[in-house]
C-alpha cells in the first residue's frame, strides 16, 4: 500500500475513534434517568373480586433506577411504538378450553341377579345397546324359585280349602303362610304378573325372566349364556347419558376464574348449535404434568347428541363484575419470575414498572399494584424497548445496541466520489430459515454503467432478545463479480426478520452501503 494511502486510512480511524467517543457521550445524556415532576394522587381504584387494591396513590414505586429509556419520535416510529391510558373496566369475557365427555358417575347403574341360577338365555347381546326399565334382560333357571313358587300356589290352594268354615286360628295361620311365601318371590325381583303366573299354574315354571331394573346404554356385559350365577352377580353395567360429564383441563393461572355453578357453553366440531352446562365441581388435586386442574362440567344431553369420549370445546362464561384498574395483555411482559409493563412518562422517556396483577380476561389485567389511573402504558413495542434496556441499561442504541438495524425502507449511502446504486435481491424470496439463500447485488454509477471492480459483501443481522435468552445473531459473505452482477450464497440461521446491510468497497474504501430487510420464513 502507498504511503498516501496509509495517511488516509490513520485519519479515518482516528474520525471515527473521536466520533464514537461523542456518540457514547450523546447516548449517556439521554439514557440517564430522566426527572419528572412529582405525580399527584389519583383517586383510590376498586379492587377487583377476590383481590386487594391498594389507593391509586399509594401504590409503590417498582422502576429499575437508571433503567429508564429515552427514544426520539423517529425512534418511536420505527418499532411502532403504541400506548394505552391505564384506567377503569369491567372485566368480563370467557374462558376457553377443551374437555372430554364421560359417563355421569352418578348415572351409572348395575343390573345383579337376584337368584342363583344358570343363564339359559340373554336378552342384551353386546355393549352400546338400549335398555328400558322393566325390559326382560335374562331367562335363568332357578330350582330354588320354583320350589318356592311351588309353596306359594300350595298355602294358596290350602287358604281355599279351608274356606269360611275352618277354624279362625287355621285361617290366620293359612293366610300368613300364603303373605310369607309371596314375599319371598316379590324380594327375589319377581313381578306381580309372574306371581299371578305361578298361582294359575299346574307346576311353577323352572325358568325365571329378569327384567331391567333401570333404563341407559348397556357399558359393559359380564356373563356369556350358560355361565352359572349366584344370588347378587352383576349381569350388566348401564349407564343413562340423558345427562354428561364434560372434564376440562383449567390451567392453574385460569382456575381463580373458575366457580361452581358458573355457567358453560359446549361445543363439538361433530355437532351443531351448542349445549348448556354448569360447572359441578372442581377438583382438589392439581396434574403435575400439565400444571392444570380438571373441571367436572354437568351438561344435559338430549337426543345423546354427546356421546363418552368425544372432544368438545367449553367456554366458560364470566359474570361481568365491577370496574376494576386494568391494563391490555399486550402491554405486560412476563420473565417469568415478575411481570412489568413500560410506562410512558413523556419527552420519549419510557420506565420499567414491575406490576402485581389479577387474573386476565381475554383483552386486559387487572392491576393490583405498580401504575396508576391516568398513566400511560406501552401496549406494542414494550419487547423491543425491553431488550435495549436490558442489555445496556439505555446507554446503547437500538434493538440490543444494533444501530445496523432499520425498519424503515431501504435505503443506501455513498462514500466520497460519485454516488453508486445499490440493487439487492435473494433467491428465493421470502428465504427459508435454516436453508441456503442465494443473494444478487447489482451496483451502478451514475450514468447506469455496471461497476465490476469493487469489492461486495452482505452481512445480515438479528437482534439480541434478552428477555427472551437469545444472543445476537450475525452472518457475513462476499459476494464475486460474475460479469453482470455479484453473486454469492450462505445459508440464513433461522426464520424471522433480519436486517441486511450491503457494503461496497473500492481500492480499500468504502464507496457505499444500502441497508434493507429480508423476512425468512
Amino acid at each position: 500500500m502507498s504511503f498516501p494511502n496509509k495517511r488516509v486510512a490513520a485519519t479515518a480511524l482516528l474520525v471515527f475513534l473521536v466520533g464514537a467517543i461523542v456518540f457514547g457521550a450523546a447516548m449517556w445524556m439521554r439514557s440517564r434517568p430522566a426527572s419528572s415532576p412529582p405525580v399527584a394522587a389519583a383517586p383510590a381504584a376498586s379492587a377487583p373480586a377476590g383481590g386487594h387494591q391498594e389507593p391509586a396513590g399509594n401504590l409503590p414505586s417498582t422502576s429499575e433506577p437508571g433503567s429508564t429509556v429515552e427514544l426520539s419520535d423517529a425512534e418511536q416510529r420505527a418499532i411502532g411504538v403504541e400506548t394505552s391510558e391505564v384506567r377503569l373496566r369491567t372485566m368480563a369475557g370467557s374462558l376457553l378450553t377443551v374437555g372430554r365427555v364421560e359417563e355421569a358417575e352418578t348415572q351409572l347403574a348395575s343390573i345383579s341377579s337376584r337368584v342363583g341360577g344358570r343363564i339359559d338365555k340373554l336378552f342384551l347381546d353386546f355393549t352400546g345397546q338400549a335398555v328400558r326399565r322393566g325390559q326382560p334382560i335374562a331367562l335363568i333357571y332357578s330350582p330354588e324359585v320354583a320350589s318356592s313358587g311351588e309353596e306359594y300356589r300350595l298355602a294358596l290352594e290350602s287358604l281355599e280349602r279351608l274356606g269360611s268354615q275352618g277354624r279362625p286360628e287355621a285361617q290366620a295361620q293359612a293366610r300368613d303362610l300364603v303373605v310369607a311365601s309371596r314375599r319371598r318371590l316379590e324380594l327375589w325381583g319377581l313381578s306381580p304378573q309372574q306371581i299371578q303366573e305361578i298361582a294359575r299354574a299346574d307346576h311353577p315354571p323352572v325358568q325365571i325372566t329378569i327384567s331391567s331394573t333401570v333404563s341407559g346404554i348397556v357399558m359393559e356385559r359380564k356373563v356369556v349364556l350358560g355361565q352359572y350365577v349366584k344370588e347378587g352377580d352383576a349381569l350388566y353395567t348401564v349407564a343413562d347419558l340423558s345427562t354428561v360429564w364434560v372434564k376440562a383441563d383449567v390451567y392453574e393461572s385460569d382456575l381463580a376464574r373458575v366457580r361452581a355453578g358458573q355457567p358453560v357453553e359446549v361445543t363439538a366440531e361433530a355437532l351443531p348449535g351448542k349445549l348448556l352446562g354448569r360447572v359441578d365441581f372442581i377438583e382438589p388435586t392439581l396434574n403435575p404434568q400439565t400444571r392444570t386442574v380438571a373441571v367436572r362440567i354437568q351438561v344435559a344431553n338430549p337426543g345423546l347428541r354427546l356421546r363418552p369420549g368425544m372432544f368438545v370445546h367449553a367456554s366458560l362464561a364470566r359474570s361481568a363484575g365491577q370496574e376494576v384498574l386494568a391494563v391490555p395483555r399486550s402491554a405486560v411482559l412476563d420473565t417469568g419470575t415478575r411481570k412489568l409493563v413500560y410506562v410512558a412518562r413523556g419527552s420519549g422517556v419510557f420506565e420499567p414498572r414491575q406490576v402485581e396483577l389479577g387474573a386476565a380476561d381475554q383483552e386486559f389485567y387487572p392491576v393490583l399494584s405498580g401504575v396508576r389511573e391516568g398513566e400511560r402504558v406501552v401496549t406494542h413495542g414494550s419487547f423491543l424497548i425491553d431488550s435495549q434496556t436490558r442489555l445496556t441499561g439505555g446507554m446503547a442504541g437500538m434493538f440490543g445496541g444494533s444501530k445496523e438495524f432499520s425498519a424503515n425502507a431501504p435505503q443506501a449511502s455513498s462514500g466520497p466520489g460519485e454516488a453508486l446504486k445499490v440493487v439487492f435481491r435473494s433467491v428465493p424470496d421470502p428465504a427459508t430459515g435454516g436453508a441456503e439463500a442465494a443473494f444478487h447485488v447489482s451496483v451502478t454509477d451514475p450514468r447506469g454503467k455496471a461497476v465490476g471492480d469493487a469489492q461486495v459483501s452482505v452481512t445480515l443481522l438479528m437482534p439480541a432478545m434478552p428477555a427472551m435468552g437469545m444472543a445476537e445473531m450475525r452472518q457475513s459473505t462476499e459476494l464475486k463479480w460474475d460479469g453482470t452482477q455479484y453473486s454469492g450464497s450462505m445459508t440464513v440461521p433461522t426464520a424471522g426478520s433480519w436486517s441486511v446491510t450491503v457494503e461496497v468497497n473500492r481500492n480499500g474504501q468504502r464507496v457505499a452501503v444500502y441497508r434493507t430487510n429480508l423476512r425468512a420464513k
